[in-house]
């Protein structure tokens, strides 16, 4: 006996090898003495003549049932002699059967052993004792249970077996049973600890195949896995039976992180998936889930990906790292794009579902367990807070590698927008108030904090605040933080790192693939369709179409765009609610959710709390749209409640995409026309709709002072998205007479302390359109240079670099005319919608030399003898349409020429006004189909012909006026002269007023200025009016004596 025990290494469950030689001959000795108590028992007439017979023969009825279930549960004897009525085959024990003999079957106490034996063969089949099947003629098929070599699968299926025959109506072999689950269990954790036993078996691959095997019952499978893991509690304790289960499994869960690595969305093994969600639901493997996808270093974004949960993520359409191949999509000139989008979505969004449902399982679970799977999803989106940056933002990928992909992070965000479902799906949920405002400006310093707050994000206390604290004062913060408002932020930073920066990438591809696409039709014209560069050009354009093609993909997921607009809608009405939330005695406050839903009422109040795209939308209709305005309506005119202007400019651009599908835009790309409905309804429905157009003015005169140090062009950037939408209200009346209005308006305060906002509106609109339009004329001008440069072979006689240089040269000045063009073009074009109702501001002594001389500069260099300066090749690749702008400038000519001071102003521009001006722009006219505007510029031409004689006399008139009488500023006599306080110069009204617009400070001085401050210089106005009006007597007199 001691030299069998000696090979079996199942000895090391006993603490030495005297107690295992002692607990074998226990066993024999019991076995011996069973043996002999069910030898023959003697008949009797008499059933109860001896109750000890009695007894002996209940023993001995329980021994043999007790062998019977081993039998059908392990299928292993010790009787090698066949016999009737069985319909296992058995394995025989020869080893244990010689220990026991004579004894031939086995029971509870004899069972530990056998198991030993048992999962000891390494030939089971050799060992096989057929049964004569009762019934049936000759002998049963091998069982493959009882000739199963593979250690893990033989104790699952006695687990399973077991578990199949406890219950009520087992109730007398349930304590048998148990025991016998036990037994299985502690035999399977053995094994897990201590592969090295079971050297020539893969436990990790028997997992696997259980897990794949179809016919294998799930509910089966968590009862042999929890069975497992409450083996493990009992061996080794609560605390370090995560430490050991991590052991256990870390070979399971590194073979499906190394296969899910190697395949793709559609390759990968979906049964890894099920063991995933086995472990989400038991909490001491969701923890060890956790830890072993936890990378070592937890900074760098990149590790994420190199996790198992991160492998996951990572299924995509989308390249698994920076610069990888991408797999779909291949030759998209040759294929239907759709039906592969179709099948990437399905696929896609059963990958985020299954993740969805594994982080929520582990979410569930013990506080332990939830802290570390916040702590890992928190952990992960800082660490891939790179992603978010500048320099991504606008494709420069420097140290792109080093974070996760656009798939990850798009995967994950689908899971982060499934989690926030319950919360975000109705927006009518008081649920939805249980988001605190508070959480962004709290942090913690070490882990005991992050548990007793319940705050895992990092640094978001230095994120962009609506409402920036004033410096020494704290932001207020609530106590602790609920799940609800962990997630609702979570979300919103996985959005910003995977939508928006995935988005942006797509939308400069479009660009790329436009300029590609004109290069490639130039060089088919010019080569020939069959040329080596078409070629080439074609190989590129085939590229990009892949990556744009996937980009698209990864991102207009139908379920993951939904839920997209399901929490911006959310995030829309929470935000408003939280701005109506004031407290009104500011008294610290243990939490600072919401405390109910309140109706939206104009005008807002001033007091404001001290916390603070996609056609999906549609889908939903107005119910969705409609809390999306809304929120704009609060946030984008209200500097109270959104101090920073370029979140409120981010407003407009939000407004902008809620606009109805443009009118040039094809049917066939336009697939909801009931979309367009509820956009339309939206502007003309939704009961706050008034609002918009001041809204929308006060944001455009909010950015040009940042208060940061910003690009010069990003406020035109900011704006262009204003100018179409100015455009679109413009086209409904109850709009248009808003923008009145605010005009008449205007006029009436032309001189108020704080300037009318539509007077300032016009202002920084004359200023864009000078600047604009000149930038792009300077640009064109040099492109047309350089062009011609080129074309005359001087480029040719240059080095390699200097060419080079000049190429680079030349596309970076095209580029930015082309920015000048578009946004110029849209600038004058809304000064010309704007001034075809509104005129009587634009004649304002304040207003009218600039809008005069602007108009008469920018129509000379386009009809005037220099417009050729400015004729460049593909015209249309830099936005110029010098035709459009022509129109435009001719047709304010038109609506403000009835006004006798505008065209008094254009004839005595002295810098571009000539009597030929409108006769240039006639001909040009006739030669771009404006023929119909001839009529009318004919009459401008005409009253400013008239207006220019009649200030020709006035002039000669008031010729060598006095020094005095002059301003100083535009060297112009003056008509309404005041003083300004603090410098203590005279200057006449409407220049100091047109000044004021622009820069509130005294010009000479730069001391604060405002209309209010100035006096007005009765004195020399008078002196002015008798000069004057003695003059225009000498004239009159010398014209008399002339007719005499």
């Amino acid at each position: 006996m001691s030299e069998n025990l000696d090979s079996n290494p199942f000895t090391a469950l006993f603490s030495s090898m005297n107690d295992a030689e002692s607990f074998a001959q226990q066993q024999i000795q019991h076995l011996s003495s069973a043996e002999n108590a069910v030898e023959v028992i003697p008949e009797t007439d008499n059933p109860v003549s001896n109750v000890d017979d009695l007894t002996v023969s209940l023993q001995a009825k329980e021994c043999l049932e007790v062998n019977r279930l081993v039998e059908d549960v392990f299928n292993v004897t010790l009787n090698n002699h066949s016999r009737s009525g069985m319909i296992n085959d058995l394995v025989f024990l020869e080893e244990l059967s010689t220990a026991v003999a004579p004894q031939d079957w086995i029971d509870i106490e004899t069972l530990e052993h056998a198991l030993f034996e048992r999962l000891l063969l390494e030939d089971p089949a050799r060992q096989v004792i057929g049964r004569n099947v009762c019934g049936r003629e000759g002998s049963s098929p091998t069982n493959m249970h009882a000739t199963q070599k593979e250690v893990i699968t033989y104790l699952f299926e006695c687990h399973r077996r077991l578990a199949m025959k406890s219950g009520p109506e087992n109730n007398c072999h349930n304590k048998l049973i148990s025991q016998m689950l036990s037994l299985v269990l502690r035999n399977a954790a053995t094994a897990l600890r201590q592969p090295a036993l079971f050297e020539s078996q893969e436990l990790h691959s028997q997992i696997l195949q259980l897990v794949s095997d179809n016919s294998i019952s799930k509910t089966d499978l968590c009862k042999f896995f929890d069975g497992l893991v409450k083996q493990f509690v009992l061996d080794d304790g609560e605390v370090s039976a995560v430490d050991t289960l991590c052991l256990a499994f870390t070979s399971t869960l590194d073979t499906i992180h190394s296969d899910l690595t190697r395949s793709n969305l559609f390759t990968f093994n979906r049964s890894y998936l099920s063991l995933l969600h086995i472990f989400s639901s038991n909490s001491q493997l969701g923890s060890v889930l956790i830890v072993h996808s936890t990378p070592k270093d937890s900074h760098l974004g990149l590790t994420y990906a190199d996790t198992l949960l991160g492998s996951i993520l990572s299924l995509s359409c989308l390249p698994k790292v920076q610069d990888g191949p991408y797999e779909f999509f291949e030759k998209p000139s040759l294929q239907v794009a759709s039906v592969t989008e179709g099948n990437i979505w399905t696929a896609t969004e059963a990958v985020i579902e299954n993740l969805y449902m594994i982080f929520h399982a582990l979410l569930k679970h013990s506080n332990e367990v939830r802290h570390q799977t916040l702590c890992w999803l928190a952990d992960c989106l800082h660490a891939n807070v790179g992603r978010g940056k500048l320099w991504n933002s606008h494709g420069l990928n420097i140290g792109a590698s080093s974070y996760v992909s656009d798939g990850f992070m798009l995967n994950l965000t689908g899971v982060l927008l499934r989690l926030c479902q319950p919360f975000c799906s109705d927006t009518a949920d008081p649920m939805l108030l249980r988001v605190d405002p508070t959480y962004c400006a709290s942090e913690v310093s070490d882990d005991a904090e992050m548990r007793s707050k319940g705050v895992h994000m990092k640094k978001m206390a230095s994120e962009t605040c609506l409402i920036p604290a004033p410096e020494d004062t704290p932001r207020p913060l609530s106590e602790t933080y609920g799940f609800i408002s962990e997630c609702f932020y979570l979300a919103h930073k996985a959005l910003d790192l995977g939508f928006k920066v995935t988005f942006e990438q797509l939308m400069r591809l479009n660009q790329d693939l436009a300029r590609i696409q004109r290069a490639f039709i130039d060089a088919q014209n010019q080569a020939g369709a069959n040329s080596d560069v078409v070629q080439t050009i074609g190989e590129r354009m085939e590229l990009e179409m892949t990556r744009y093609l996937s980009l698209r993909a990864a991102l207009l997921e139908p379920q993951s765009l939904s839920r997209t607009a399901q929490l911006l809608v959310a995030t829309a009405v929470w935000l408003v609610q939280v701005t109506l939330d004031v407290n009104s005695d500011q008294s610290p406050r243990k939490y600072y959710t919401p405390t109910q839903f309140r109706t939206v009422e104009f005008p807002l109040p001033q007091e404001v709390p001290a916390t603070l795209s996609p056609r999906t939308l549609e889908e939903q209709g107005f119910a969705l749209l409609d809390p999306i305005l809304t929120q704009v309506l609060v946030f984008m005119g209200s500097p109270q409640r959104m101090r920073n202007p370029h979140l409120r400019a981010h407003m407009a651009e939000c407004l902008e995409s809620l606009l109805p599908h443009h009118d040039e835009e094809p049917p066939a790309l336009n697939p909801n026309p009931l979309g367009s409905f509820y956009r339309e309804r939206l502007f003309k429905a939704h009961p706050h709709r008034k609002q918009i157009v001041e809204s929308l003015l006060d944001v455009f005169v909010g950015i040009e002072m940042t208060g940061q140090s910003v690009a010069f062009e990003q406020k035109f950037k900011y704006r262009r998205p204003m100018y179409i939408l100015m455009d679109y209200l413009w086209q409904i009346e109850e709009h248009a007479e808003c923008f009145q209005n605010l005009a008449t308006e205007a006029e009436a305060n032309m001189e108020a302390v704080t300037p009318p906002l539509f007077l300032r509106f016009l202002n920084l609109l004359m200023n864009d359109a000078v600047f604009l339009l000149d930038e792009a004329l300077s640009n064109m001008a040099q492109l047309r240079q350089m062009q011609t440069a080129r074309e005359a072979g001087e480029w040719q006689q240059l080095p390699i670099h200097e060419r080079e240089q000049n190429e680079g040269y030349l596309q970076h000045i095209g580029m930015i005319a082309r920015f000048d063009n578009i946004l110029g073009r849209e600038t004058i074009h809304t000064l010309e919608f704007l001034t075809s109702k509104i005129t009587s501001i634009f004649s304002h002594p304040t207003m009218v030399d600039r809008i005069a001389a602007m108009l008469n500069y920018f129509l000379f260099h386009l009809v005037g003898p220099k417009k050729r300066n400015f004729k460049v090749k593909d015209q249309k690749e830099y936005e110029f349409n010098p035709a459009k702008i022509v129109m435009d400038i001719c047709k304010i000519y038109v609506h403000l020429h009835e006004s006798d001071s505008f065209c008094l102003a254009v004839s005595q521009d002295g810098r571009s006004y000539s009597p030929h001006l409108f006769t240039y722009a006639e001909d040009v006219l006739a030669r771009i189909g404006g023929g119909a505007l001839i009529a009318d510029v004919q009459a401008v031409a005409l009253k400013v012909a008239q207006m220019a004689s009649q200030q020709q006399t006035d002039d000669e008139i008031l010729a060598e006026a006095p020094e005095e009488f002059l301003d100083p500023i535009m060297s112009t006599l003056m008509r309404d002269p005041v003083i300004l306080p603090s410098s203590h110069t005279t200057v006449d009204r409407s220049t100091i007023a047109r000044h004021l617009l622009s820069d509130q400070t005294d010009p000479f001085n730069r001391s604060a200025l405002t209309m209010d401050m100035v006096k007005p210089h009765d004195e020399l106005r008078l002196q002015i009016e008798a000069w004057i009006k003695e003059k225009k007597q000498q004239r009159q007199t010398q014209a008399s004596d002339s007719n005499l």
